[in-house]
């Protein structure tokens, strides 16, 4: 029996973020604690959702979301809540600030440490506190999904938190919200939007509703990405890359693959999520052509590619294109340990929704060729 799930309530639009104080109001919450972090508050972020509130809301802020979400973060973030008497989460970032919030609407509410939630998530309850997303960047689609990754340490590899309960109930999308994003951000986050597209599409979960949505999220990235990136005040290219962003994390709700589990290998580092997922894009869809043609056939066309291109190549030209690097050695990654990434990767849960997997000996090569 196939059980198609459903996403948060979602709001969409320009001055969306006006939307805030009423959806407060109807989940009951008076003090919110706003989790972000340093860069969104110094480029004034946090300024316009503090201008929408415009006074209606008491609510306290904490600002140390770091660049990958790690338990520490979290841990702090919890003491900001129960020390200012909180009782509901708005996130107001990308995508750490966005799965940091998720943990911390299970310890907030759940006993124990964190720890014992991301190694078994089967014992996280309903019992969750209130949380509002507001994505600053278009990318993640973690403002919809009912999973994250939180790091044990910063340089450690992730931890899922995955359950129907940590789903956000509401995601304020507001395209004002992402135009002061940096162009490579922009391109990074982008195309992990890409990603999330293409491996929903490709996994072995039914769900014809989000294979469409992922095939419409892969045309508006192929479409607008070049736009956001070099003109960040673009509105029409910032909302397009916003919904895109968006359908990627409907997408994900078809699951992910090894693309996903090779920048979770290479997450063991400081380097960012997106980049490492749009560079260790092309060796796996190079493994899968001729395995899923139908699928590719599908993607190739939602790409606009033309017949001498497949679809490995494309991504590497859109990459090139945008300035990002070619291969993770070129993004500065550090190890060298073949045997040690490539286990971490074979025994990445987001392969149980790939289409076809890979040998041991072919995923060994995979690695090696996202390495450089």
């Amino acid at each position: 029996m196939n059980i198609l799930p459903s996403f948060p309530k979602i709001i969409f639009d320009f001055g969306a973020v006006a939307a805030l104080a009423g959806e407060l109001e109807e989940r009951g919450i008076t003090r919110p604690l706003i989790i972000t972090d340093k860069g969104l508050v110094e480029h004034g972020v946090l300024d316009i959702v503090r201008n929408a509130l415009d006074g209606k809301n008491e609510f306290a802020v904490f600002d140390q979301i770091p660049e990958n979400p790690t338990i520490a973060g979290v841990e702090r973030a919890h003491e900001a809540y129960n020390a200012n008497e909180c009782d509901g989460i708005v996130a107001l970032g990308g995508g750490s600030v966005l799965d940091s919030g998720k943990a911390l609407r299970v310890i907030a509410t759940h006993p124990g440490r964190l720890r014992e939630y991301l190694e078994d998530p089967r014992k996280i309850t309903a019992n969750v506190a209130p949380y509002i997303t507001l994505p600053t960047t278009a990318g993640t689609g973690a403002e919809i999904t009912f999973g994250g990754g939180i790091h044990p340490e910063a340089n450690a590899h992730s931890l899922g938190i995955r359950s129907p309960h940590v789903k956000p109930d509401v995601a304020i999308c507001d395209p004002q919200l992402t135009l002061t994003l940096p162009p490579m951000l922009t391109a990074a986050t982008g195309m992990d939007a890409l990603g999330h597209a293409i491996e929903g599409y490709v996994s072995n979960v039914f769900n014809p509703p989000c294979e469409a949505i992922a095939l419409d999220a892969i045309g508006r990235v192929v479409t607008f990405i070049e736009r956001a990136t070099k003109d960040g005040s673009d509105r029409e290219a910032r909302s397009e890359m916003l919904m895109a962003a968006l359908e990627g994390g409907m997408a994900i709700y078809m699951g992910l693959g090894p693309i996903h589990a090779l920048a979770n290998a290479f997450g063991d580092s400081p380097l960012h999520h997106g980049t490492l997922v749009t560079v260790s894009a092309p060796a796996v869809m190079r493994f899968y052509e001729t395995r899923i043609d139908d699928k590719l056939a599908d993607i190739h066309v939602a790409m606009g590619l033309g017949a001498g291109t497949d679809i490995a190549t494309g991504i590497e030209e859109m990459n090139a294109s945008l300035g990002l690097p070619g291969s993770v050695r070129e993004m500065g990654y550090a190890g060298s340990d073949l045997d040690a990434l490539t286990l971490v990767t074979i025994d990445s849960h987001f392969n149980a929704s790939a289409p076809v997997l890979p040998s041991d000996s072919e995923f060994r090569q995979i690695v090696e060729d996202v390495l450089g």
